[in-house]
């Protein structure tokens, strides 16, 4: 396959690891960057997030959102708030057909509700091919040059194969899917199921609780995704259960690292934890469209609203009983 040129939008932990693997396999890179200081430290292979890692090869950067209009494809690697932005600078500046990958997790918060993010670009970029880029991996990891394996999905069979070609020879194998709801909701999903993980580790609760927790919140999960018109059966795969199984691993996760602040009733830092600031707009949209999802309620009822923890879990378990 011969070299195309990628533009990823984001500098942080993710999009440098996403940047270095593609690196790795002998394609070319360019990041969209903010600040003079992260085009600095990309330069000599440093991501600013992880600075005791060892250099990477070296990522070329810029502010100048001209990149865009030479892309073959663009990774949209920000936190989801920022993900509206990134749109607008996309349709302003690179060519309509030109495949955006989208790789954050969680949800778009809306007035009433919240979008997840193939619902966003339809609207902000309709000429566009999207692919969601989720699965089990630690950007650290993947900057180190770690193995990982993440799900591409689309219903451009076309952009998974040209994706899939483009990582050959690096660290990440990309498999392909064509969920993209399912794989989208996966990834927002658990990150919240992850707090509530955490939470239960926090208060003591032990392991029965926690794999309880992990397993209905799969659950949760699967009927979300079927009701916004996902698969079930992507939920078992890795952006679904080996997803929920890293994010529910241990403190490595900042989503569980965050519940577990929680449970120990320390204030968290919730800045990098992605379901924190998910979780309110996805409780609303499973609410709107009848969706039971009573862990993703528990946690917006501890995080947005200041019920006692100890409290909303024994709600929980007075919940009637019902069948798997």
């Amino acid at each position: 396959m011969s070299m195309i040129e990628h533009v990823i939008i984001g500098g942080g932990s993710w999009g440098s690891a996403i940047g270095a693997a593609l690196m790795r396999a002998g394609q070319s890179v360019t990041m969209l960057v903010r600040a003079e200081e992260t085009i600095a430290a990309l330069a000599t292979g440093i991501c600013r997030q992880h600075p005791d890692i060892a250099p990477v090869a070296p990522l070329a950067a810029t502010m100048d959102e001209q990149c865009l209009t030479k892309a073959d494809s663009i990774f949209v690697v920000v936190p989801v708030s920022a993900t509206i932005d990134s749109f607008a600078k996309i349709a302003a500046n690179a060519r309509p057909g030109t495949p955006v990958i989208l790789c954050a997790k969680g949800l778009v918060a809306g007035p009433q509700s919240g979008q997840i993010l193939t619902e966003v670009a339809a609207v902000y970029l309709p000429d566009f091919p999207v692919v969601i880029f989720s699965g089990p991996s630690f950007a650290d990891e993947v900057l180190m040059g770690k193995p990982a394996a993440v799900t591409a999905a689309s219903i451009h069979q076309p952009t998974i194969s040209m994706l899939q070609q483009a990582f050959t020879g690096g660290n990440i194998r990309l498999y392909g899917n064509d969920d993209p709801i399912g794989v989208a909701v996966g990834g927002a999903v658990k990150n919240v199921v992850a707090i509530a993980s955490g939470c239960a580790v926090g208060l003591g609760l032990g392991d029965n609780a926690k794999a309880a927790i992990l397993t209905r919140g799969l659950s949760e999960m699967t009927r979300f995704a079927v009701a916004m018109g996902g698969q079930a059966q992507t939920m078992y795969g890795l952006s679904g259960v080996g997803d929920l199984a890293l994010t529910c691993a241990g403190p490595h996760s900042r989503n569980m690292a965050y519940g577990i602040a929680l449970g120990e009733g320390i204030s968290p830092d919730g800045k990098l934890a992605e379901g924190r600031h998910s979780v309110a707009a996805l409780a609303a949209r499973a609410a709107s469209i009848g969706i039971d999802m009573p862990i993703t309620n528990a946690v917006d009822r501890v995080v947005n609203h200041g019920d006692n923890l100890a409290s909303v879990v024994a709600s929980l378990l007075a919940r009637k009983v019902g069948t798997e």
